[in-house]
């Protein structure tokens, strides 16, 4: 009977624990980190009446008989699940999300860990636990002395993490830059297309293609580009008309007009040319004034009168040839099967060509086409008064005399007129019918990015890179290229920086003041050569690797840059090429900082850059339930948890930090109200099985009585 009631009373002893370990967890509900505690229950030695026997050939075996003695309390083990996130919003407050703990130490050295990570700074700037004084463990940041950046050495020891108010970022000069992303493949005016209703009920196709105009390369950064458009209106490949057209960067027509016809004249007098043997109609016409290499010097109007004309320019200097392109404000195109006759030209000279007309009379307005042995057309000329069968007339004009033309006839009557846009939209229009137009569709081909830099006083700069796009395929006279974009970079008051072919040695390009810029077909950048606008040239003997410029009156010298571009693509996407990276900076001040998930301590200065003040340290242990709780939710390690194993954040199964967060206790207040009514009628049972053999005890009492 004794032994009912010690076995009574070790199941009291169990439940009071058990008692004990749900009122601790129910008390620190609300506690940081918490980790909940559970009890699990073992039988204590038994007493065997009666051993066991085994089985004969004529009985069966017999189980031993046994009576236990009560319980005992097994183990008190820590539940150490993931706790629910609570939302502060204060930088320093840490979660973990995983298995790590955070690292704390004392002034002694002594090292704690724990799941709560309630932080704050003290007078010092050092991150500590506010309710124990304990500081947090971590890395340093360390300033690289070359790039100046600061960086984390995580092989080295842990330490206290300091962060100091008023912590500065040095000035740096920058010495790399490096521009990424698109320029548009589509910009410029795309192909227009529109159908005249034809002479006679002959509808004629017109398709307009446009390509640079290379005389007028002079100075693609202005904010005008000239383009030369083909004009097609055949099933064939032939030219039949060109147009010299001026757009603004934003897609307005500035100046525009059919060529009509050539001429080489040398200049008499400074200021003007008198021109003779204009085959137009008289009027008013456009003069393109270029020199014998194509180049654009100007651009006149002026009135027509019986073939002759005098065009004013200051670009016109004595004794000087030029060529002079006679423009109209129409393009005449013949309506097909209409021709009254083809003619062989006889080539007299460079400026004439001859030709006899067999056909019908023509009394007035005759049209006259000249083709060269492909088909293209050469020039136009009007014979108001008309043409004679029989008879030869002589064109004025330049022409190869190793060439072979044709003499193409059209009665005026037959020829279809599609206007050229003089100014704004580029609204191409049949003459005849005005409300049937084609507009021509413009990307502008100008893209500009800006940076700023810095000379080693921290001083900043603001530099503009240009972006032109020259052609789809473009010829400097020596070489094709295939998608030519001009580059150039200049200071804030426009002025150009100078180009190095090495950033070593300093060497500035010999040939130009700009760059082109080459991809291939699929997009993708080739090089970076030096340029000279006012020639068009491109010299692949040099490619620009650097620049260069003098810093202002206060600054530090010079400032030296090197490029790299090859993270820039031409595609038919929208241009966004922008400087992703220069590695220079203005001085700063810290303002502010954060802790990011892999615990990179991210400070943020007042020059606008971030930089790395630390790293945040993490412990894993092999048995983390088997840490010895030291108090005010503190750790140590015992002789069963195993050592600490230093940990990066988000590495080697440490966990995540979350910030502005902190982790709740793991407690679950409907399993612990289960518990503790388990134990209350536990320990109620046990509390009658004593009674009840004291009970029978005081019978067996009794019978002495």
């Amino acid at each position: 009977m004794i032994r009912s009631i010690y076995s009574g009373v070790t199941g009291l002893q169990g439940f009071q624990q058990a008692i004990d370990v749900v009122g601790n967890n129910i008390a620190n509900v609300s506690t940081i980190g918490f980790k909940a505690s559970r009890v699990t229950y073992a039988t204590t030695f038994s007493q065997v009446l009666e051993l066991s026997k085994r089985a004969t050939e004529l009985t069966g075996g017999t189980n031993p008989k046994q009576i236990g003695y009560g319980v005992k309390v097994a183990s008190i083990d820590k539940i150490m699940s993931q706790g629910s996130f609570q939302n502060t919003g204060k930088k320093t407050d840490l979660a973990i999300r995983g298995d790590g703990f955070f690292i704390l130490r004392d002034g002694v050295g002594k090292t704690y860990y724990t799941r709560a990570g309630n932080f704050d700074l003290d007078v010092n700037g050092t991150i500590i636990q506010p309710t124990s004084g304990l500081k947090l463990q971590g890395w340093v940041a360390e300033p690289d002395p070359e790039s100046g950046k600061r960086f984390v050495d995580t092989n080295k020891p842990i330490s206290d993490i300091q962060i100091s108010a008023g912590l500065s970022m040095a000035a740096k000069k920058t010495t790399s830059m490096t521009v990424a992303n698109n320029l548009d493949a589509r910009v410029g005016p795309g192909k227009t297309v529109i159908t005249l209703s034809g002479y006679g009920g002959n509808s004629v196709n017109v398709k307009i293609i446009y390509d640079r105009d290379k005389g007028g390369l002079q100075d693609p950064f202005s904010d005008y580009q000239i383009y030369r458009a083909k004009v097609y209106s055949g099933t064939d490949d032939n030219i039949d008309g060109e147009i010299y057209i001026k757009y603004d960067k934003f897609g307005n027509v500035v100046q525009s007009g059919a060529i009509k016809q050539q001429l080489s004249v040398t200049a008499t007098t400074d200021g003007s040319l008198s021109l003779t043997g204009i085959g137009q109609e008289d009027g008013n016409y456009t003069f393109i004034i270029r020199d014998t290499s194509g180049k654009i010097l100007d651009v006149q109007t002026g009135s027509v009168s019986s073939g002759n004309v005098t065009v004013s320019s200051d670009q016109i200097k004595n004794g000087n040839n030029y060529v002079i392109e006679v423009a109209k404000d129409v393009v005449d195109l013949a309506t097909p099967g209409f021709i009254a006759s083809t003619e062989s030209g006889t080539v007299v000279s460079a400026s004439q060509l001859d030709f006899t007309y067999n056909g019908s009379d023509i009394t007035s307005n005759a049209k006259v086409f000249v083709r060269d042995s492909n088909g293209n057309l050469v020039a136009q000329y009007d014979f108001t008064s008309g043409l004679t069968n029989g008879t030869s007339y002589s064109l004025t004009g330049i022409f190869d005399p190793a060439e072979s033309y044709t003499v193409e006839v059209y009665n005026g009557a037959t020829i279809n007129s599609l206007v050229v846009p003089g100014s704004g939209e580029p609204r191409f229009y049949e003459a005849d019918n005005p409300t049937n137009f084609a507009v021509t569709e413009f990307n502008s081909p100008f893209y500009t990015t800006s940076v700023q830099v810095y000379d080693t006083l921290g001083n900043a700069y603001t530099l503009y890179i240009d972006f032109v796009k020259l052609a789809a395929n473009y010829n400097d006279g020596s070489a094709d290229y295939k998608n030519a974009w001009a580059f150039r970079v200049r200071n804030a008051t426009g002025e150009n920086i100078k180009y190095l072919t090495n950033y070593d040695t300093g060497q500035e390009i010999t040939s130009g003041t700009a760059g082109v810029m080459t991809f291939d077909e699929s997009g993708r950048f080739t090089g970076l050569y030096a340029f000279d606008p006012t020639t068009g040239q491109i010299n692949r003997g040099e490619s620009i690797d650097a620049i260069k410029f003098d810093a202002a009156e206060n600054g530090d010298g010079e400032v030296k840059i090197k490029l790299s571009l090859t993270g820039i693509t031409q595609f038919a996407a929208t241009s966004d090429a922008y400087v992703v990276n220069q590695n220079g900076n203005a001085q700063g001040t810290l303002e502010s900082f954060s802790i990011a998930e892999n615990g990179d301590i991210i400070g943020t200065f007042s020059n606008g850059l971030t930089d790395k003040l630390g790293k945040v340290a993490l412990a894993i242990f092999n048995n983390p339930a088997g840490l010895l709780e030291a108090g005010n939710s503190l750790y140590t390690k015992s002789a069963n948890s195993g050592s600490a194993i230093i940990r990066q954040p988000g590495f080697g199964g440490a966990g995540a930090l979350i910030s502005g967060a902190l982790e709740m206790s793991n407690v679950d207040l409907s399993e612990e109200f289960t518990k503790l009514i388990i134990a209350q009628r536990g320990f109620q049972a046990n509390a009658r099985v004593v009674t009840t053999a004291d009970q029978i005890l005081q019978e067996v009492v009794n019978l002495r009585r």
